[in-house]
């Protein structure tokens, strides 16, 4: 059985890669011969570097747009794919998501792109400025078309988290199947116990988008305790943004931030091992990742009340605090550091594990099996 896994690039770091990565895995499991269609190269080495040794799952053969790796119109660049989605494929499955003018046995749909900016709750990089939303616009007109006949290119849509399923059905009017983000929890769960201190961590890119600044502003209100932000920083938007951070936290006289650039995964590890709060600062973001790796870590999440991470991961409050607000924030921090919930949030996250991902999505694969 030959399979075909269509991704816009390997070499970003995120939960798009890890889907990629973890669908590789599944497919090789149930006995299929794997194409990797990207637009351009996959750097392999990065791959092991951003996600580790265990995710380096690596297909039986690969198919590239463009010989070369490209930075410029990065969304726009994923549409290329259907270029070269011809051939004989017992399986089609499109991880980057997005809709393209041909078809797939799979979609894993992280959220309706088309529809980025019509939710005032989710904060991406399109609605921060002119020229963002004049770059989107053109991408936003393109994907509402293609959508339009998804029904009739995909047997089934698959998605991240109930929030985005909710998003699915509420602007395509279908209702996709939730398989969480394959996490790798065993690395942040094993290890001995150590000692915690009254720190607070917050992790992801330096993007803007993750809204670090409101961690600052908390940070200030909350003198006794230390504020850690750990980030990668590869890229121009990603360095100015960590810059404009630091300025910041000078400017405010805040002295309980560190800002913590491209650590390595075992510091990151240490460093979750002796806090006890995570701060996730974005708003609307479809899943978390990060937050599912801090929990792991036994961190006692505290997160914005909207996107998956609220509706899923911490489920509205079961799993760990919510805010709508700075004052909010404080307040859930303050309940965060003295909270009794450690053993609850444990058996949570073997929700988002690799084998959860991979058992969901082979009963997925089984199902367009039978539809054939």
């Amino acid at each position: 059985m030959r399979a075909l896994v269509v991704h816009n690039t390997l070499n970003s770091a995120g939960g798009s890669g890890r889907v990629c990565l973890g669908v590789i895995s599944a497919l090789k499991e149930l006995g299929y011969e794997i194409t990797l269609l990207t637009v351009e190269p996959t750097d392999w080495t990065k791959v092991r570097e951003m996600f580790g040794e265990a995710w380096l799952i690596k297909p039986d053969k690969e198919v590239h747009v463009l010989p070369f790796r490209t930075r410029a119109f990065g969304i726009y660049a994923r549409l290329l794919t259907f270029l070269r989605m011809g051939g004989k494929y017992d399986l089609c499955v499109n991880t980057h998501g997005d809709a393209l003018p041909v078809r797939s046995d799979i979609i894993y749909m992280h959220y309706p792109v088309f529809a980025l900016l019509k939710d005032s709750s989710i904060s991406v990089k399109y609605s921060r400025s002119r020229f963002w939303r004049l770059y989107f616009k053109p991408y936003e007109y393109i994907q509402s078309h293609l959508v339009r006949n998804i029904k009739h290119r995909a047997k089934v849509i698959a998605t991240n988290s109930e929030f985005s399923r909710e998003a699915i059905k509420k602007y395509l009017g279908i209702d996709a199947k939730v398989v969480y983000p394959p996490v790798d929890i065993d690395v942040f769960i094993n290890g001995n116990e150590v000692a915690r201190e009254d720190r607070v961590v917050s992790c992801g890119r330096f993007a803007p988008e993750k809204n670090y600044e409101f961690i600052i502003d908390v940070a200030s209100h909350l003198p006794q305790y230390e504020f850690v932000i750990i980030g990668a920083s590869s890229g121009r938007v990603s360095s100015a943004y960590y810059n404009k951070l630091m300025r910041l936290v000078r400017s405010k006289g805040v002295e309980n931030v560190r800002l913590m650039r491209d650590v390595s995964r075992s510091e990151q590890v240490r460093i979750y091992k002796k806090s006890k709060v995570f701060l996730h600062a974005m708003r609307g973001e479809h899943f978390g990742v990060a937050v599912v790796e801090a929990m792991a870590s036994g961190l006692v999440p505290v997160v914005h009340e909207s996107g998956g991470a609220w509706t899923d991961i911490v489920d509205r409050g079961e799993y760990g605090y919510g805010y709508k607000s700075l004052e909010g924030a404080i307040e859930a921090v303050e309940r965060a550091m003295h909270s009794s919930l450690k053993a609850r949030i444990r058996s949570k996250v073997e929700e988002f594990s690799a084998d959860k991902f991979n058992e969901r999505f082979k009963a997925l694969v089984e199902e367009v099996s039978e539809d054939d």
